[in-house]
């Protein structure tokens, strides 16, 4: 058994780049046939199947018969279009993996695992998203409330707009993390009831309670004008920033995909900037809490008449987010 040169190769209308591994082939037979496969196999790394199947190839068809079979090109595990839209979900609405394989497959139906959603990343260049602050314990499983309204959180959270301290009010729902965040220069009681003005009118189901911490931007006046308002309010205990849990945890989402991508000059632009991502937090951000759903759908969903557990009190007032 000797090596086949590339004329010869040629004759035989063997592709050009199966030469050397034709060849290859032929050293490893050639070894076999004074030492055995199965020491060939030893001698090259090789299952001592493989060295027996080339044989048999060899003496069926010859050197054709020890062309590799697999196809030159293999297929793609994902489509080009797929690439270009993770990349899209990367570069420009900042989805990590999991939220982009739900996006992928809701908006544009395309079913893409999250490992091969980083690996296309890790291709492209995008180095993981790390997390702002330090990695805390795995928390317990948190429980939500039934119905819209039956319990709403309040916090506020200090930014900086063109280098001076502002304060954005958050208000979210327990049940399906609706929010309504207003920008304000002060925090204090006044702008404490502006805000209660503001999440009554523009929360689209009646709010049964309100739960805040213990601020003094949260005074008896403001426990005052929820009461009168039929609301019941709940402060929270002292150094327990986790009983409020889901709207501290909103604004940590708030800093990562908000406020650390922008720089704002004026307060005016920071404000209507603000409006926008509470529409896209409310309409298009899906929520892994939510099981892939947007807070928005994940209302409409609990507003259903369809719906058992809907709230027998029904929606007195519409609201919009801006």
């Amino acid at each position: 058994m000797r090596l086949i040169t590339t004329k010869e190769l040629r004759t035989l209308s063997i592709a050009t780049r199966h030469h050397h591994l034709i060849n290859s082939r032929l050293a490893i037979l050639r070894y076999a046939d004074e030492y055995g496969f199965k020491g060939a196999a030893r001698r090259f790394g090789l299952d001592r199947k493989t060295v027996r199947t080339w044989h048999r190839r060899w003496v069926a068809s010859g050197p054709a018969g020890l062309v590799p079979r697999h196809p030159r090109t293999r297929r793609r595990r994902i489509s080009e279009e797929a690439v270009r839209l993770i990349e899209h979900a990367r570069r420009d609405l900042h989805f990590g993996a999991m939220r982009t394989r739900f996006w992928l497959d809701r908006v544009h139906h395309i079913r893409v695992a999250a490992a091969t959603i980083r690996r296309v990343c890790r291709d492209l260049g995008y180095p993981p998203i790390r997390r702002t602050g330090p990695r805390r314990p795995r928390q317990p499983l948190l429980f939500s409330k039934d119905h819209p309204g039956d319990c709403v959180q309040v916090d506020v959270k200090e930014v900086k707009v063109a280098g001076k301290k502002c304060f954005q009010y958050t208000a979210l729902d327990d049940c399906t993390r609706y929010r309504v965040l207003r920008l304000y220069p002060r925090k204090y009681h006044g702008t404490s009831l502006e805000f209660l003005a503001t999440i009554r009118q523009m929360l689209p189901f009646p709010i049964r309670k309100v739960q805040v911490d213990n601020g003094t931007e949260f005074p008896l006046a403001f426990a005052l004008a929820v009461q009168e308002a039929g609301i019941r309010l709940r402060h929270i205990k002292p150094r327990r920033p986790e009983q409020n849990g889901k709207v501290e945890r909103s604004h940590r989402i708030d800093e990562e995909e908000f406020w650390s991508r922008a720089t704002f000059d004026e307060f005016t632009s920071a404000t209507q900037a603000l409006r926008a991502w509470e529409h896209q937090y409310n309409h298009d951000r899906f929520s892994m809490a939510l099981q892939g759903l947007t807070p928005a759908e994940k209302l409409a969903t609990c507003l259903s008449p369809l719906n058992p557990s809907s709230p027998p009190t029904p929606c007195t007032h519409t609201g919009a987010a801006a």
